[in-house]
């Protein structure tokens, strides 16, 4: 082999390599804020999304790292408890700064009332900076979110699956067959 082709070869391998290095730093943020989330670290939470980062939901958009922690502080005052737990994410790495996510997860929320469930599909957006990756943009979807008491009892079968507390009840953005919200591939 030539001196080029050597290069080539140790160029291609060093790109594969970072980006199974970024594919685990990615991973790891996903983890990380459900953790911070449930364990109600919200400075350290913040520091997870970019100075600009987006956090929404079919029904409101935060915009701002101040913005997005104080939309948390205020989503989950109601709530003594909760539990995220992403079960599967899907990364496609656009470029060395900009990679793309759908993330699969389950979260419980409760109170001495209620015991919330849910399940729920993130549409991500990351971007590396100041070296490190973290949330551009991060959108949440769910295909329910109930009591406990009502999913064990059927309540999955009404179309009207959001039903959170204090909220008007009403229909779950997936399964999304008509594709309004596709995700990314992996």
């Amino acid at each position: 082999m030539g001196s080029s082709t050597i290069a080539g070869v140790t160029d291609d391998l060093a790109k594969r390599l970072q980006r199974l290095e970024d594919r685990f730093a990615i991973n790891d943020l996903v983890v990380n804020y459900a953790t911070l989330l449930d364990d109600a670290q919200w400075e350290e939470l913040g520091e997870l999304f970019t100075t600009d980062g987006v956090f929404g939901s079919p029904h409101s958009t935060t915009v701002g790292r101040e913005a997005v922690v104080e939309n948390f502080k205020v989503k989950h005052a109601p709530f003594t408890w909760t539990w995220h737990d992403p079960h599967g994410i899907a990364i496609e790495i656009d470029d060395d700064d900009h990679a793309r996510g759908t993330v699969i997860g389950y979260a419980e929320l409760g109170n001495a009332e209620n015991t919330i469930v849910t399940s729920i599909r993130y549409l991500d957006d990351y971007r590396r900076e100041d070296g490190r990756w973290r949330f551009a943009r991060r959108h949440v979807l769910s295909l329910y979110g109930v009591d406990e008491n009502d999913r064990v009892a059927g309540g999955l079968r009404s179309g009207d699956r959001k039903r959170w507390p204090g909220r008007p009840s009403g229909p779950a953005e997936l399964p999304d067959y008509s594709r309004q919200f596709p995700g990314y591939p992996g």
